[in-house]
């Protein structure tokens, strides 16, 4: 699988780390809040897609993204992981295109191109010089109505993203923990299952199931063209209008979540998994609401102050103080339905998991019981509003933000107004919703141990 820069999404535990390390890095001045936001031009065309482009002539380079509002939630419920397929599927040849020409074709001029998949939504960008920008989009439009699903390239690529599963998954004991985690705090959401998929489903994707996917979701009405770079938006206009306006509005799209919500979860629920595995880790799980809500705001600051990077509050009782754990973070793993806010400690044997435990849910008691100092609040707001800014350094980093925003906190701006609401949440905040989500009835944990000798294979079960 392909994965975004900007998150990572998708779930190894080096991923999650990946921000936290930024954070303890960046200190961010005030002004960072205050850092020119460009005018960012949207639209939308008769059939239904959404175009929207930012005008950035730093470069002599444009981003070409399109985002379908079809993710790994928007799955059949007895074909997990045909989204991902997708993802590979759509290099693979379309009516007018052959297969792996769009690659090809990005490649010879000097650009790159790529995919990711998400719970609620696929993307594909390529990056270009600005005389390619012309046919880049008509080859995009080409393949969002004319892909051609036989089943050579169904099989092949069933077989790819097979192959990711068992190397990301399978064979991956941090990620078999988190994937023990999604299905241990949602007991029928779509999101207890990574978008990777699930092999036996896998195994029964057909040519036929894939043209049904298609037909729903890969339509303009349920797309999203985002342009960012060094072109006009005369231009963009134009080319949308000449290549993508033609294509037909489709059915409004099913969405599988909108039947299946999560009920609320009333007590605290713990797994182990026993493994082959030289750093064992607990990760734990509470609740949170959808990405378009408004504690979205406190909620990352207050991740920020228990778990974002060496001065976060985690990190210093765990690594520094109590030296029960080798490293402390967290993330708050935000979606277009309600998402998970999680915390994660790795140890080295013979330490003690319940000392971790304990050391973490300490951190949220006290956070939840006294609120926090105003120099510490500073600093978290400081460090998010200037991540939020330095995500729009490249082109392509605009463009992905402003598609995952859309979807995830239906604001394609999100990005934008950000700085401006973390600099308004208050210490108050931030103690009202840990007390409101950080709470044992809302928590869910898997602690991730060494097998006993001999009982690997049973643990890895």
């Amino acid at each position: 699988m392909k994965v975004p820069a900007m998150r990572k999404l998708t779930l190894v535990l080096m991923t999650l780390l990946a921000p936290l390390a930024l954070a303890t890095t960046v200190q961010a001045a005030p002004a960072a809040k205050k850092a020119p936001v460009p005018p960012v031009k949207q639209w939308e065309l008769k059939n239904g897609l959404k175009v929207i482009y930012v005008a950035d002539h730093k470069a002599p380079v444009v981003t070409v993204q399109v985002f379908y509002h079809a993710g790994g939630k928007d799955e059949p419920a007895s074909k997990r992981g045909i989204a991902h397929m997708f993802e590979h599927m759509m290099f693979k040849g379309s009516t007018h295109v052959p297969p792996e020409e769009h690659a090809r074709f990005i490649d010879s001029v000097g650009g790159n191109e790529n995919a990711f998949t998400m719970d609620d939504l696929t993307g594909y960008h390529d990056t270009i010089p600005p005389a390619a920008l012309d046919f880049t989009l008509k080859l995009e439009a080409e393949r969002m109505r004319h892909l051609l699903l036989i089943q050579k390239t169904v099989d092949s690529e069933r077989e790819v993203v097979k192959e990711e599963l068992r190397l990301r998954l399978e064979n991956n004991p941090i990620q078999k923990a988190l994937d023990k985690v999604l299905h241990l705090a949602y007991t029928v959401h779509p999101y207890r299952q990574s978008p990777i998929g699930e092999k036996k489903m896998l195994d029964t994707v057909t040519p036929a199931d894939c043209q049904k996917f298609y037909d729903m979701y890969y339509r303009p009405n349920n797309a999203t063209l985002i342009v960012v770079g060094d072109t006009t938006e005369a231009n963009v206009k134009k080319l949308a209008e000449k290549y993508f306006a033609p294509l037909e509005r489709g059915p409004v799209p099913q969405r599988p979540a909108a039947l299946e919500p999560e009920p609320p979860q009333t007590k605290e629920r713990a797994a182990t998994l026993s493994m082959p595995v030289q750093l064992p880790v607990v990760i734990g799980a509470y609740h949170i609401p959808d990405g378009a809500n408004e504690d979205i705001y406190a909620l990352q600051v207050l991740q920020q102050i228990l778990s974002g990077g060496e001065s976060s509050r985690m990190y210093q009782r765990l690594v520094r103080k109590d030296k029960s754990a080798v490293f402390a973070g967290g993330f708050v793993f935000d979606h277009e339905d309600p998402g998970l806010f999680l915390t994660f400690a790795a140890y080295l044997p013979p330490g003690s998991a319940a000392k971790v435990t304990t050391g973490l849910l300490d951190e949220i008691k006290r956070v939840s019981t006294q609120p926090v100092d105003a120099v510490e609040l500073l600093k978290a707001k400081n460090q998010l509003a200037a991540q939020a800014v330095f995500r729009r350094e490249r082109v392509a980093e605009i463009a992905t933000q402003i598609g995952v925003d859309g979807v995830v906190a239906h604001d394609p701006l999100h990005a934008y107004t950000a700085p401006a609401k973390y600099d308004a949440v208050t210490a108050a905040d931030v103690q009202r919703v840990a007390q409101k989500y950080l709470v044992m009835s809302n928590y869910s944990m898997v602690t991730l141990q060494p097998a006993a000798p001999g009982a690997a294979k049973r643990g890895a079960k």
